[in-house]
C-alpha cells in the first residue's frame, strides 16, 4: 500500500510523511485516503520520490517488492550492497562506478592502465 511504503521510506531517511509533504509544498490532508488504500496523483508521487531520492517503484511497490529491487536480488546483490548503492548521490554515481570497475579482479579494458596491464 502506498501509505505504508511512503512511511517506511520516510523512516529509512530519518523523516516523517508530514515533514516531506511540507518540504515539497503539499498538504497532508489526503494522507487519510492514502491510509485507506488510495493513491495520490502521479505528480505528487514523483515529487515525493524525488525528494526522498528513491525510485517510483520503491514508493509504489515497496522496497522488497519493487521491480528494481527484484532485479537487484536477481543479480545477487545482497541488501547491504543495495542500501549502499541507493544512497550514492546522483552527482557521485559515475565516480563510484569507475572506482569499483578499476578495483575489480578482471579490469575492463576501458579502465586498465599501462601499469596494471
Amino acid at each position: 500500500m502506498f501509505y505504508d511504503n511512503f512511511k517506511a521510506a520516510c523512516a529509512r531517511k530519518g523523516t516523517t510523511i508530514t515533514a516531506v509533504l511540507a518540504e515539497i509544498g503539499r498538504a497532508s490532508g489526503n494522507t487519510g485516503g492514502w491510509k485507506m488504500g488510495k493513491y495520490p496523483r502521479l505528480d505528487i508521487v514523483t515529487e515525493i520520490a524525488d525528494y526522498l531520492n528513491i525510485s517510483l517503484d520503491e514508493l509504489v511497490y515497496g522496497l522488497e517488492r519493487a521491480p528494481s529491487a527484484k532485479s537487484a536480488q536477481n543479480n545477487e546483490l545482497d541488501s547491504e550492497w543495495y542500501e549502499i548503492i541507493s544512497q550514492i548521490p546522483e552527482d557521485r554515481q559515475q565516480l563510484c562506478k569507475d572506482f569499483l570497475r578499476t578495483h575489480m579482479v578482471s579490469i575492463p579494458e576501458k579502465y586498465a592502465d599501462d601499469k596494471r596491464a
